[in-house]
């Protein structure tokens, strides 16, 4: 048979729970968070949460036996990893802080062999001689700095290249704030030692390494906000913006370079509609041409061949995900459709991969299906199933989700998704608009969220209003001023549509969102007050001329730049575009739910709107999350925000 695959499935039983499930079935951190296979593809390593930690494990792939990986103090996580080498991972921790429900990487870099022996701190600001370094061994020179890996370099067994972005000193405290140029260094992967190679002059800075490790290529924000790329022949070179290097449009930037170096990859809009899409330029031949041009939204996620370093297939997520295939040929083409056919309605994406291409870990996920993880063998076609994500759940009992589009009034398209509990209709709605907004989108995927909602028997509409991501860049930017204005006019025009089907109850309907979805929450509470039976926000902006003041947005790197440029700065406007302004009319129960600790929406939002609703005659439903952050970064604070929340909209939508 034309390119036959063999697989070994899960095969889930089709049971159907009388009652559904605890809360905590839907809460629960996922089982597998990462993998990745070893440059030579013998061993495989994974992040795992196992007993409320997160460990690394490395597995043999012939033995399929545990042989090695490490596991954090109590409180702590391996927050990421990468094979350095066959034999050393770099990893970071994430650690609980005292006060915080939240745990928090310091921007350390480890190390350990595969088999759990020779742990030691890298580099960061404990890396010198600490109780950290202590028990991990080793004393090092201290970074006041967070350091990421940027190449491991693989012609090179001993060293990886990292960045440090510098801390800014504020008061008694050091804070990231992307105000300082990085620094590139080479790291001596077992000893610690650095060598600083040179301090590039940009902020926020992402470069890119040719094959021998140089950086070529850097993509950066400039204190307007905008992202740039620039380029340089030699290290002795001055930098030079793109558009004057190769005369290509200021929208681009840089995501890539082939294995070769002599072509770059980069991403920015493309036609009439400035959907987003891949291009490849080969500056030593300067010929220039976009990889996928025949689409209806933006190209999110690409593969590359693992060999040449070349982009040979792209994704979009406009509906269900949709695959795009360039005229370059690739071996990885034929295999990746046969593939999407036989894993059939779901997303396939590949995680990793050997250096040679022979082994990759395949991701596949949809509405139902937290997502399964295989291990495919190219030579013999052969996917072997190695876990399903969430592996406790049944994706039999999950709800699958409708996909579908609404024209506004002005012949704007908006794609939605309606989720339906399993219960007999007419149902109630919760109307659930994505935070963000601007690059976020609500992708055909599978939701804890909605899945939790739609077991108690709600029905759960999502929509991409203008200014959500993925979309293009004209319908991004034209959610710019207009997030209590054209914004709420699409949730509003999304909602008429999921009322008007015979499934739902058009009486009993709520809105709740998180983020900039409290906000919007609540503006369609007031724009539309006859819609909706209740409203509530979870750690929602509610006040935007406090977005200038509060928060870490305003702090950071071009963060006034982007305010301005999607809220503006005129105070009129943003009253008016502003919850508590209104707070007069909403006349519907209300509830609040905020973390203490929120630093994006800091609490001050919440207790502003909350004042407002009280001296309007209204007292809102109020939950205050303790030592939590933008968004409840535990268990025990995610059991409480989703018990009160399914509290309040059982008494309000089912009564």
């Amino acid at each position: 048979m034309k390119n036959a695959l063999l697989f070994v499935f899960i095969f889930f039983p089709c049971l159907v729970s009388a009652n559904p499930p605890p809360i905590e079935y839907f809460l629960k951190d996922s089982d597998y968070l990462d993998v990745s296979l070893s440059p030579s593809g013998a061993k495989l390593a994974a992040r795992a949460s196992i007993d409320g930690k997160v460990v690394l494990i490395v597995i043999d792939r012939e033995t399929k036996r545990i042989i090695g990986g490490l596991q954090p103090e109590d409180g702590d996580a391996i927050s990421s990893f990468q094979w350095a080498t066959e034999e050393r991972i770099v990893h970071s921790y994430a650690e609980q802080l005292s006060g915080s429900d939240q745990r928090s990487s310091f921007g350390e870099l480890y190390a350990v062999n595969y088999d759990g022996s020779d742990p030691t701190i890298l580099a960061g600001f404990r890396a010198a001689g600490s109780s950290a370094a202590t028990r991990v061994g080793g004393v090092r020179k201290s970074d006041r700095a967070v350091v990421t890996m940027l190449d491991v370099l693989p012609n090179d067994d001993e060293h990886v290249l990292i960045m440090k972005i510098p801390f800014t000193p504020k008061g008694y405290n050091y804070v990231l704030d992307g105000n300082r140029s990085p620094i590139i260094a080479k790291l001596n992967i077992r000893s610690g030692k650095q060598k600083t190679i040179e301090r590039l002059p940009f902020k926020r800075a992402q470069p890119f390494t040719d094959k021998n490790g140089d950086i070529r290529f850097v993509t950066y924000q400039t204190e307007d906000g905008d992202v740039e790329s620039s380029y340089r022949a030699t290290l002795k070179d001055d930098w030079k913006p793109i558009s004057a290097a190769f005369k290509l449009d200021d929208d681009l930037s840089v995501v890539g370079l082939n294995a070769e170096g002599n072509a770059v990859f980069l991403y920015g809009p493309f036609g009439e509609n400035g959907y987003r899409t891949v291009f490849r330029y080969d500056f030593a031949e300067g010929n220039y041409e976009a990889l996928f041009t025949k689409m209806d939204a933006d190209i999110v996620d690409w593969v590359v061949e693992p060999q040449t370093g070349e982009v040979v297939i792209g994704s979009s997520r406009r509906g269900k995900t949709k695959h795009h295939y360039t005229v370059r040929k690739s071996y990885l083409q034929p295999l990746h459709k046969a593939l999407v056919q036989a894993y059939g309605d779901q997303t396939l994406s590949i995680m990793s991969s050997s250096v040679d291409g022979d082994e990759m870990i395949l991701h596949a996920s949809s509405d139902i299906n937290p997502g399964s993880i295989y291990i495919f063998n190219v030579a013999q076609k052969r996917a072997e199933f190695f876990w399903g994500n969430r592996s406790w759940m049944n994706p039999a009992e999950m709800q699958q989700t409708q996909v579908d589009e609404v024209i506004t009034s002005d012949g704007v398209a908006i794609p939605v998704r309606l989720t339906l509990p399993s219960t007999e209709g007419p149902v109630p709605l919760i109307i659930n608009p994505h935070g963000g907004p601007h690059g976020i989108s609500d992708d055909w995927a599978f939701n804890y969220e909605t899945q939790l909602f739609a077991s108690r028997g709600f029905a759960v509409l999502q929509m991409n209003f203008r200014g959500s991501g993925g979309l293009g860049k004209s319908f991004e930017e034209a959610g710019h001023r207009q997030w209590g204005g054209r914004m709420i006019e699409d949730i509003a025009a999304a909602a008429l549509w999921a009322m008007s089907k015979v499934d739902i109850d058009h009486s009993r309907v709520c809105a709740y969102g998180a983020s900039y979805g409290a906000y919007a929450a609540y503006m369609l509470a007031i724009r539309e007050p006859k819609m909706l039976r209740c409203v509530a926000g979870y750690v929602g902006v509610y006040d935007l001329n406090l977005m200038y003041s509060t928060g870490d947005v305003p702090e950071s790197w071009g963060g006034t730049a982007f305010l301005e440029r999607v809220i503006g700065r005129q105070k009129s406007e943003l009253d008016d575009f502003s919850p508590v302004t209104h707070a007069s009319k909403i006349d519907i129960p209300s509830m609040i739910i905020h973390g203490e600790d929120d630093n994006r929406a800091p609490i001050e939002h919440a207790y502003a709107l909350r004042t407002a609703l009280e001296e309007s005659g209204k007292t809102p439903v109020w939950l205050k999350l303790d030592d939590s952050g933008h968004g409840a970064g535990n268990l025990e604070n995610r059991v409480k925000l989703y018990n009160g929340l399914l509290e309040f909209f059982e008494h309000n939508l089912t009564q």
